[in-house]
């Protein structure tokens, strides 16, 4: 993900949900109030004075229960976005406010930012409807003549929501921008709703408008139509054995190629032995590598990218939506020098390309094309793709493959719960924190790889036998 553009989007939603409620009179003052009121009342009367002493140690009773359930909870962790009042307001407001009410409005250039932020909440909530369809449209209609901010925002929810509906005016819009990044997103809208026919249309685009264009996204497009068919995936024995990053933490996470399912975390040790758990059994998690907007990795705000990335320290973020669990903290190729990388002062003075990444591949995997979705990712100036929690509702997403997990815009992201009153009951990013801890590591890699495209989630038995294999060696 584009980590800038997802804290502008979660601080600006969060921003204006803040207005949509108050919050509850602090239980203290209320019970205070209740406390004066009934020692006004015993004033009334001399024979309710033992009434008074007893009123009075049943309220400092109850007043000192939270602060006594307080102390019970305070190595929890707690999020006030969790709660239940906090995600029913935050809902009705993105709906009834954000959605319902902005979209009612005549669009033009005055108010495309209140378009901008309905899109938005369609998007992270995964809402449309007859309205929300009609109010697409009429967007469509005008996309030509708004600003290329509101068209990449515009074809984000459509693409997200919508697989070939708005075809057309993508179409459209692709043959009438001047854009580079415009037309990319177009490309991608079109070739999912036909594949079979339209590669020839945007190929044929692409030389017309594009010719003498030499822009990585614009190389990586070509190379996507291009083509043939899918290569098949290269061993897991050579990727998973020690000689591959030999003496580093590699964190695994395994995907399928249809992101709409959970994938597996595992962890190979700096020895060269996959982390176990007390029992005896391979340590491992899900988590979601799926942006909401199923982008493909190249694309800003896409999925994340397969391949290699750096792993170098942990963080907590301030994002409400991220949420208080430490994440762990990544960098893509170019995002990072070569010698902070490679963890090696000796390249202080290389720079990046495709052969010094492939240095880092065991042979059978220099030849993989999506084993260097990192490397092209970051060279098209992706950035701060990290490994984080969640405090976003699963609800929203309930009628969806990865349910309960729930995506971002583009980070690897682990599924974590909540109670009612905004503590954290489970934590799939606390396991993996607590997993480094207990080896001691705070760097290392991150190597991310779709295994299949299985209509499932991955599990743990998907590459058992590779594991067990390493261990027999």
């Amino acid at each position: 993900m584009l980590l800038g553009t997802f804290k502008f989007k979660l601080h600006f939603c969060f921003f204006h949900e803040l207005k949509a409620y108050k919050e509850p009179a602090d239980t203290a003052i209320l019970l205070f109030t209740l406390s004066h009121s009934s020692k006004t009342f015993a004033r009334l009367s001399s024979i309710l004075a033992f009434m008074k002493r007893f009123l009075f140690i049943i309220v400092l009773l109850i007043i000192a229960a939270p602060l006594f359930c307080q102390q019970l909870v305070s190595d929890t962790v707690f999020s006030k976005v969790t709660t239940t009042q906090a995600k029913e307001a935050r809902y009705r407001y993105l709906l009834d406010t954000t959605i319902k009410q902005y979209l009612q409005d005549t669009l033009n250039d005055d108010n495309e930012g209140e378009w901008n932020e309905a899109l938005w909440a369609m998007e992270l909530l995964q809402y449309k409807d007859d309205f929300t369809k009609k109010k697409l449209a009429v967007a469509w209609s005008k996309a030509a003549q708004l600003s290329d901010y509101f068209q990449k925002n515009l074809l984000e929810t459509t693409y997200s929501l919508y697989a070939k509906e708005f075809k057309s005016q993508v179409l459209q819009l692709m043959q009438q921008t001047t854009s580079v990044s415009i037309f990319i997103r177009c490309a991608e809208y079109v070739l999912r709703a036909d594949p079979a026919n339209d590669k020839a249309v945007v190929a044929t685009l692409i030389q017309h408008k594009f010719p003498k264009d030499t822009s990585v996204g614009m190389q990586i497009l070509q190379s996507r139509i291009a083509a043939k068919k899918q290569q098949s995936l290269p061993p897991l024995h050579d990727i998973f054995d020690s000689s591959f990053l030999p003496g580093e933490t590699v964190i695994y996470s395994l995907q399928r190629s249809n992101r709409g399912y959970a994938g597996l975390v595992i962890i190979r040790k700096p020895d060269g032995s996959f982390l176990k758990d007390s029992s005896g059994n391979y340590f491992h998690t899900s988590q979601l590598a799926r942006a909401i907007t199923n982008y493909p990795y190249y694309i800003t705000n896409g999925n994340t990218p397969q391949g290699i990335l750096r792993f170098s320290g942990f963080d907590k973020s301030r994002l409400l939506y991220i949420g208080p669990t430490q994440n762990l903290q990544l960098q893509l190729p170019y995002e990072d020098s070569p010698d902070i990388f490679f963890a090696d002062s000796s390249y202080a003075d290389t720079t990046w390309s495709s052969e010094l990444y492939a240095s880092l591949l065991p042979p059978a995997w220099k030849n993989y094309t999506g084993i260097y979705e990192s490397f092209y990712a970051g060279k098209t100036g992706r950035t701060a793709v990290i490994m984080h929690g969640t405090t976003i509702d699963p609800e929203f997403y309930k009628a969806e493959t990865y349910y309960p997990q729930t995506p971002s815009l583009g980070c690897l992201c682990s599924y974590e719960e909540w109670d009612s009153s905004g503590h954290r009951t489970s934590s799939n990013q606390q396991k993996i924190v607590d997993a480094l801890n207990s080896i001691g590591s705070s760097s290392g890699y991150i190597v991310v790889i779709d295994i299949d495209d299985k209509k499932k989630n991955v599990e743990i038995d998907d590459v058992k036998a590779f594991l067990d294999s390493l261990n027999n060696q």
